[in-house]
């Protein structure tokens, strides 16, 4: 009976405790099968991991948990169960990202790939702008703070080699450093100055280095080729010929906002002959103030042996980092010369012996230089000729350029026995394609000749006296002497005057003679001695020298003065001698 009463208090045990290890691992396998986990991998925008990301995890607003990236970006957080849960990443110098999950089962959720950008978002207008050499660009850009942390910005610009750029706050100022806090956003410009002289794309950076971060923002600017206006030639093409000189004007202009030295270079063609003048002097620069002009030559050399064709001279004008191009195009055609003769003195008067010098302007209106010879004809035997240049040098060829003049001069040696005659001559130029002539005409007048026919030149006269000395003149020549005169040249002894009567003559006739009375007057304070007057004898064409001998000699009224004087001191002393004797008789 008690066997029977303990066997069954035995089973009963051990099933409670089977029931009781059942119901025990049923509830580790239900919390089992509730437990819920995701895991993930963070990176930067360019899939590199990124360690120290802190996750946090929120379920309807509150906290749920968090936990920080490895290393390799990788991360582990458990979930109390599922739901909906809000998973935010973040890291100072990136973004702040929430990523939403609806989990609906247990066990362990991989979000896979989480991309981190840069804290920074930097929009800009363009990021590609075309503009003038020398122009302002002002590029707006925005700068807005997605991270989760008030980030301190350092900013620079790296421009190519002559650019200048820099960042500039809505007010004016230029920016090397910002605060920007989370969340907030800045309006910003990028002012970049094209230099003058660039050309083509350049490429600007701005780097914005915080929290350990560099970002970078590239803009590319075309800079394409500006007319500055610096230099401008007012006739671009122009029509010339070999042998030709041009002056073509040019125009400068300061166009900057200031005054500044515009060098102007000139480049021709090979053998070509071009600079700049100004005023009549060759420069190659020009100061001036802003807006201010001034005008200037081109002077260009077409070489002899230029081909018919277009050739180009080229003007640069540079100013700081800026320059100026204007061109010139000449077009090179055939020449040819037209020659033409004047004179201002066609008909010209000489006399035998006397050379003539006529003027003569050799013009050439064609299109190319010529080299001019000469000739004369009519002229009669024993008459020589030559053509000089101004400097009086003999030559036999001159070169006169096209649209342009020469001046010569005719030389023409007259005999000195060549009788009163009058005739025409003709003056020839010849070129390599015209010929050109000049009918002259010369009278030869007779030969004018005055003779002095007085023969003795010596006078004489007392001290206090006067004298006359007849002079006698006669024409032995071909043509009537006019306005005979005679007059003495340089100054007198003093003490002595002279008279000439007639003063003057109007005319006498080849054959004819004249007489001129000279009344010289010799004051009482001339000493004796020999004088000299030099005498001029003066008519037109002609005029003759010589020179008067005037023998002073003491005065009469001195010579009488001295006789009275002994006479009266003779007759003194014989009256004292008489007296003496009486005296000696009377003792």
């Amino acid at each position: 009976m008690s066997g029977r009463a303990r066997a069954p208090v035995s089973i009963g045990r051990r099933a409670l405790l089977v029931l009781a290890t059942l119901i025990a691992l049923a509830g580790a396998q239900g919390a089992l099968a509730q437990a819920v986990s995701i895991i993930g991998l963070v990176t930067d925008s360019g899939g590199a991991p990124l360690g120290g990301v802190t996750v946090e995890v929120y379920r309807s607003g509150s906290f749920v948990g968090s936990t920080t990236t490895l290393a390799n970006g990788y991360f582990s957080i458990p979930l109390p169960g599922t739901g909906t849960y809000d998973i935010v990443t973040h890291k100072r110098g990136y973004e702040k990202k929430t990523l939403r999950l609806d989990i609906l089962s247990s066990g362990t959720m991989n979000l896979g790939r989480l991309s981190l950008g840069y804290a920074l978002s930097i929009v800009a207008d363009a990021t590609y702008i075309v503009a003038s050499q020398g122009e302002l660009v002002q590029l707006p850009l925005t700068i807005a703070n997605a991270g989760a942390f008030l980030e301190e910005i350092n900013v620079s610009v790296v421009a190519p080699t002559g650019w200048a750029a820099d960042l500039v706050s809505e007010w004016g100022f230029v920016v090397k450093s910002v605060m920007l806090p989370p969340g907030a956003s800045r309006s910003f410009v990028l002012r970049v100055r094209v230099p003058g002289n660039a050309l083509g794309p350049a490429q600007l950076v701005l780097r914005f280095a915080y929290a350990n971060v560099s970002q970078l923002l590239t803009v590319t600017v075309e800079a394409v080729a500006k007319d500055w206006g610096l230099v401008q030639l007012l006739y671009p093409e122009v029509t010339s010929f070999a042998g030709d000189t041009l002056r073509v004007p040019v125009r400068a202009r300061n166009t900057l906002s200031e005054p500044c030295t515009i060098n102007i270079s000139v480049t021709a063609p090979q053998g070509w002959l071009a600079f700049l003048t100004v005023n009549g002097t060759q420069t190659t620069s020009l100061r001036l103030e802003p807006g201010s002009t001034a005008s200037a030559l081109l002077v260009v050399g077409v070489p002899e042996g230029a081909q018919p064709g277009k050739y180009t001279v080229s003007l640069r004008a540079d100013a700081f980092d800026v320059s100026s191009h204007s061109s010139l195009s000449v077009n090179v055609v055939p020449g040819y010369d037209r020659l033409a003769l004047d004179t201002p003195t066609p008909v010209v008067s000489t006399y035998p012996g006397a050379p003539v010098s006529l003027s003569v302007t050799v013009f050439n209106d064609g299109t190319r230089s010529a080299f001019v010879s000469f000739e004369v004809a009519g002229l009669p035997p024993g008459f020589s000729w030559a053509v000089k240049d101004e400097q009086g040098n003999v030559v036999t060829v001159v070169r006169v350029p096209p649209r342009s003049s020469q001046r010569v001069v005719l030389y023409i040696d007259v005999p000195s026995t060549s009788t009163p005659t009058a005739f025409n001559f003709t003056l020839a130029a010849r070129g390599a394609n015209s010929r050109a002539s000049l009918e002259l005409g010369l009278i030869v007048m007779g030969k004018p000749s005055l003779k002095l026919a007085t023969q003795n030149w010596e006078v004489e006269a007392s001290a206090g006296s006067s004298t006359v000395f007849q002079l006698a003149v006669a024409n032995d020549g071909q043509i009537p002497l006019e306005e005979l005169w005679v007059s003495v040249s340089g100054a007198l002894p003093q003490g002595i005057l002279v008279r000439v009567d007639p003063p003057r003559v109007a005319n006498v006739p080849p054959g004819g003679d004249v007489s001129f009375t000279l009344t010289i007057v010799v004051d009482d304070g001339v000493p004796p001695g020999r004088y000299f007057i030099p005498v001029v004898v003066s008519g037109t064409w002609v005029k003759v020298e010589r020179v008067l001998a005037l023998n002073v000699r003491t005065g009469g009224g001195l010579f009488f003065t001295v006789i009275a004087a002994l006479a009266i001191s003779t007759i003194a002393i014989a009256l004292a001698a008489r007296r003496l004797r009486h005296r000696g008789s009377g003792a």
